[in-house]
């Protein structure tokens, strides 16, 4: 993570997830043990040979995390299912909303429209 966290750290992302994961103001220190700390291949959750379903979506023009990130998780342990969003940023909004709603359907057999579900949602815009 530390080579990647050196990158995004031109939006200031590493202080906001140095604050999320515990570091306080404390980026180094984050960027020196964020990688062990955090890592799926390092922890090895990647190569455990059965796991629930995984999916995973993104943006293809995800600056924050990119798709390259997902071939590490792909290449490693049970299969998983993946989407990326074309032309998305990250998560590959609001396309993705849909995608997984859709997967979680049918993950659990529920007849359900994930429109009208999320018209359910509160939303306020922040601009």
């Amino acid at each position: 993570m530390r080579g990647w966290s050196s990158v995004a750290d031109c939006c200031s992302l590493c202080d906001t997830l140095a604050y999320k994961f515990g570091y306080g103001t404390d980026v180094e220190k984050f960027k020196k043990e964020a990688s062990d700390k955090f890592s799926l291949l390092k922890d090895g959750t990647l190569d455990k040979p059965t796991c629930a379903r995984l999916l995973l979506v993104n943006g293809t023009e995800d600056e924050i995390f990119p798709i390259d990130d997902y071939y590490l998780a792909l290449q490693h342990g049970a299969p998983k299912e993946a989407r990326f969003v074309p032309d998305r940023k990250h998560m590959g909004e609001p396309e993705s909303f849909f995608i997984i709603l859709k997967w979680i359907y049918a993950l659990f057999g529920i007849d359900a429209n994930p429109i009208a579900q999320l018209q359910t949602l509160p939303f306020k815009p922040k601009y």
